[in-house]
């Protein structure tokens, strides 16, 4: 994902819309105390974007109940129970002040989610990366996979290392990019973010091992980086730039514990098909993106 050289990709000037709209965002839970880490990202978002906010949950075939006459029964039964577990989170003290619905389904998840996400003309995803023990724990966390390589829309992911809090501020986001189109996608919700909420950005560029011209090459990656930030955006603090050499995860996670990043956006590289419009990008908790989990660390794709 991260450049080995001066590519070609550098040299072309790239102005950045910072307008975003994140009218509706769909929050997906399993309604696991891990999955609901995820709640204060949702309603903080929603408050300072004037979101609509969905609450998704999709019961697989493993949590339906066993012993019954068919499987349509025991899925019926199950989609009840969580229909009940719905109801009371969105009448729960987080959603009060919130313009928000429910949906439930039942079958594959992210088939389910999928659906939701085109009925809501979704604009942002947000879902815990681990759910419950065992077999649940496995299965979100193969749904927040398949959400990085296939949602047609941003993705937020919150790990069950996120502390609790009731109110969530982004006080430093840190944006990493190869400058390819796809990473670049990213740039302008990195820019929303900070004007939005006052955070203090940092823009890294990673050169995955020595280039040919390390002094020109790592000049010329600042420069593109304050390109990205030379319009008036209305940023509150002027941007850090940070271009190193290295391992792309291990640099990125470093510049993130330097800065005390809260957030880190970085740019996907999808499958592409006739009908892909959109890229998504992964926005993750600092301590969520660890070495050979980190969005490009190793290969092409968000994950």
């Amino acid at each position: 994902m991260f450049q080995n050289g001066l590519g070609s990709s550098m040299k072309t000037p790239v102005r950045v819309n910072d307008n975003v709209s994140l009218r509706n965002v769909l929050f997906a839970t399993d309604f696991s105390d891990s999955s609901m880490k995820a709640l204060p990202y949702v309603t903080g978002i929603a408050k300072r974007f004037d979101s609509r906010v969905c609450v998704a949950h999709v019961v697989p075939p493993e949590d339906y109940p066993s012993g019954l006459n068919s499987l349509d029964e025991a899925a019926q039964i199950a989609s009840g129970k969580a229909e009940l577990k719905m109801s009371s989170l969105l009448n729960s003290a987080p959603f009060r002040d919130l313009a928000c619905d429910g949906m439930v389904g039942n079958g594959d998840i992210w088939v389910g989610l999928s659906d939701f996400m085109r009925r809501n003309a979704t604009e942002l995803l947000v879902m815990g990366t681990i759910g419950r023990t065992g077999v649940r724990k496995l299965l979100l966390g193969s749904v927040a996979e398949e959400a990085m390589r296939e949602s047609p829309c941003p993705v937020l992911t919150v790990g069950p290392g996120s502390h609790a809090a009731e109110e969530i501020e982004f006080r430093n986001i840190l944006y990493a990019t190869d400058f390819s189109p796809d990473s670049l996608a990213a740039a302008r919700y990195a820019l929303a973010f900070a004007k939005n909420c006052g955070s203090r950005l940092t823009l890294v560029h990673v050169f995955e091992g020595l280039t040919e011209s390390p002094y020109l090459d790592t000049q010329m990656a600042k420069l593109r980086l304050c390109e990205l930030v030379s319009q008036p955006v209305g940023l509150g603090h002027e941007p850090q730039v940070i271009v190193e050499m290295g391992l792309p995860a291990k640099v990125i996670l470093k510049a993130a514990e330097d800065t005390a990043s809260d957030l880190i956006l970085i740019g996907a590289t999808r499958r592409r098909s006739a009908a892909t419009t959109c890229q998504p990008f992964r926005i993750g908790r600092t301590q969520d993106c660890v070495p050979g989990r980190l969005p490009g660390a190793h290969r092409a794709t968000i994950d």
